[in-house]
């Protein structure tokens, strides 16, 4: 009856076994599912924001087209994310992104309510931040966005990769039980995507949608949205299928099958 109630608020499932805390899982659950999710829409947003905020800057800067351009993106963005998954990790488990959510809801860590809420406010954040930056810099939002090629499927690829090796990163560190790693490595991972995959590794459709509302090298076209979202999508599911495989459940859900060192195995 009571965890019955407990799903009904709303609240994410505690995944793990003795209270034991993990990165990318609110410390309580059962705080109000509209504070967390508020805390999800303001990350992203502000996620969205540094991004956006970070191509106009360095346009101006260096100049349209300058090589210099996509290191910045690659340090402010990760940075930017690392430094809000700590700010607001424990509030809401610092997701900013559906795929993350989804994926906890997959696997049974959080209710069918907690993730339209967490998705919802993801993505009208993104959407806000990606206005803003181009408003905060005086452009309009979306300007020069339409003359950008249309990605095709090496962009797509790309995103799936981007999306794939993200998630592999975030439920390692969270079944690993360390939930000091989790920021650090998105932030190690996304730097090293952005550099390495031709799509600039949005890896996450709020992001997207917030990108292709804003200005400057950051921006998208709205057409790349149809290559990027089921890309997103399927490199996330498969990346789900291998975190099943690594890290098996046993005892139901919630509980993963976690060998320490002299553990048999």
């Amino acid at each position: 009856m009571a965890a019955a109630s407990f799903a009904r608020r709303g609240a994410s499932r505690r995944p793990w076994p003795g209270g034991a805390r993990t990165c990318f899982h609110e410390a309580d659950p059962e705080a109000p599912l509209v504070r967390r999710a508020a805390a999800e829409g303001l990350g992203t947003a502000m996620l969205v924001l540094a991004a956006g905020g970070a191509g106009l800057a360095a346009e101006r800067a260096f100049g349209p087209g300058a090589d210099l351009i996509l290191p910045m993106l690659a340090l402010t963005i990760p940075a930017a994310l690392a430094g809000l998954i700590v700010a607001f990790g424990a509030l809401s488990g610092g997701h900013f992104n559906p795929l993350i959510t989804g994926l906890q809801w997959l696997a049974g860590d959080r209710s069918g309510r907690c993730l339209a809420a967490y998705a919802a406010a993801q993505t009208a954040g993104a959407a806000a931040g990606g206005v803003a930056a181009a408003l905060l810099w005086g452009v309009r939002a979306g300007a020069g966005a339409l003359a950008l090629p249309s990605p095709g499927w090496p962009e797509a690829a790309s995103e799936a990769a981007a999306s794939a090796g993200l998630m592999l990163v975030v439920f390692g560190c969270a079944r690993s039980l360390k939930p000091e790693t989790g920021p650090f490595a998105v932030a190690a991972w996304l730097t090293a995507a952005i550099l390495a995959l031709p799509s600039m590794s949005c890896a996450n459709p709020a992001v997207a949608l917030g990108v292709v509302l804003t200005a400057g090298p950051a921006a998208l076209p709205a057409s790349a949205l149809a290559w990027f979202w089921p890309a997103q999508v399927g490199g996330a599911l498969a990346a789900f299928a291998c975190i099943q495989l690594l890290f098996p459940r046993r005892g139901g859900a919630g509980r993963a099958l976690l060998l320490q060192p002299g553990d048999p195995s």
